[in-house]
């Protein structure tokens, strides 16, 4: 099976390095012409260490030219931070084939909806996190802590959950089937930790330029209690939608990222100290990151967004992303993915749950 990889960034590192390694035909795509050199000086090598033991793998294809990458592919992971989704989907919808599966690993929250509407058409996933946690160690190198996690899948339109995960499982056998796009958007974990993290902790990365662990340091016992009532809110839209979702702790375990210990505490500190793989993950060197821009566009906003269709109040969510929005001086409800990104404007609960089902004729 022939798979593009798109992103240039952690997790296309490692999964370009995971799925050749696994021997899939793997192209990498990378807007960066630069970066698409320093591969080719090197045969496309691109070298690994952490959960795989150290090594090297040669990529198939490593390129700047998107149509390359997907040509011939029968499925396309794009491992894109949620403030490159427009831009990658954008260039991709000349090339993807409607017949290939769009697999957004992440899609954060709202993501495939907003991919529906760019796109045009359907055989869309997404996974509510990342399936590795890995960090770049230079341009033709990554370290990875973690893989093969158990993600949340939604598929758009539900009805062809089945079919789409017949593809994904073929190179992701662990992941999770989600009823619909709602559930895998309101499963987004880095949604509930990050904005309280980056938010409650300004003064300090500012001060200190990210020297300090972001998840055991920064997220103390009075943040973890924001997360926590920051997540209710979160649990209270997925019910209005009749989801009946796992809290914080209970994903967070899910996705590997924390002890069963830790999850049936309910505790988001002591997830976060109980975190192996993330323990040593430095915080951001300054707020202008994707941490910030990121999980307020492409997490809180969709979140409460979807809070306002259903008539259910998020005063947390809401505060949270206006302080964001003072203390970077943008405007994240109109850049982020809001409900006409997500083409569920003015449509009622049942009606958002109808077409998120079905689709609609493009």
């Amino acid at each position: 099976m022939k798979v593009a990889v798109l992103g240039g960034g952690h997790g296309g590192y490692a999964a370009a390095a995971d799925l050749t390694i696994r021997g899939f035909d793997v192209s990498l795509f990378t807007f960066s012409a630069d970066r698409a050199a320093a591969f080719r000086k090197q045969d496309n090598q691109l070298m690994y260490e952490g959960v795989w033991g150290n090594g090297q793998c040669r990529i198939g294809c490593v390129t700047n030219h998107i149509g390359e990458a997907v040509d011939g592919a029968d499925l396309v992971v794009m491992n894109v931070p949620g403030t490159g989704h427009e831009t990658y989907l954008e260039a991709l919808q000349p090339y993807l084939n409607e017949d290939t599966v769009l697999y957004m690993n992440p899609g954060h929250s709202g993501g495939a909806l907003r991919a529906a509407g760019i796109l045009r058409r359907g055989r869309i996933a997404e996974s509510n996190t990342l399936s590795y946690i890995a960090r770049k160690t230079s341009e033709t190198s990554v370290r990875v802590s973690s893989s093969d996690k158990p993600v949340t899948v939604g598929v758009f339109p539900a009805d062809q959950t089945e079919d789409v995960l017949s593809v994904i499982r073929r190179a992701y056998p662990h992941v999770v089937a989600a009823r619909n796009v709602l559930e895998s958007s309101l499963c987004n974990v880095n949604a509930m930790f990050h904005p309280p993290g980056m938010l409650l902790n300004a003064g300090w990365i500012e001060h200190t330029k990210g020297n300090f662990r972001f998840y055991y340091d920064g997220i103390t016992p009075a943040v973890g209690n924001v997360i926590r009532k920051l997540d209710e809110e979160r649990l209270s839209v997925s019910n209005a939608f009749g989801l009946g979702l796992d809290d914080f702790c209970t994903v967070l375990y899910h996705a590997g990222s924390t002890t069963r210990e830790a999850a049936e505490s309910g505790d988001p500190y002591r997830a976060c100290q109980e975190s192996r793989a993330n323990q040593f993950i430095l915080a951001p060197p300054g707020l202008d990151h994707r941490y910030m821009h990121e999980d307020i566009g492409s997490g809180l906003v969709p979140i409460s967004e979807l809070g306002r269709l259903a008539e259910v109040g998020t005063p947390l969510t809401d505060a949270l992303i206006s302080a964001a929005e003072a203390l970077m001086g943008r405007n994240y409800r109109r850049e982020g993915v809001n409900l006409e990104k997500m083409g569920i404007e003015g449509m009622s609960v049942q009606e958002a749950i109808n077409y998120v089902k079905r689709g609609m004729e493009f």
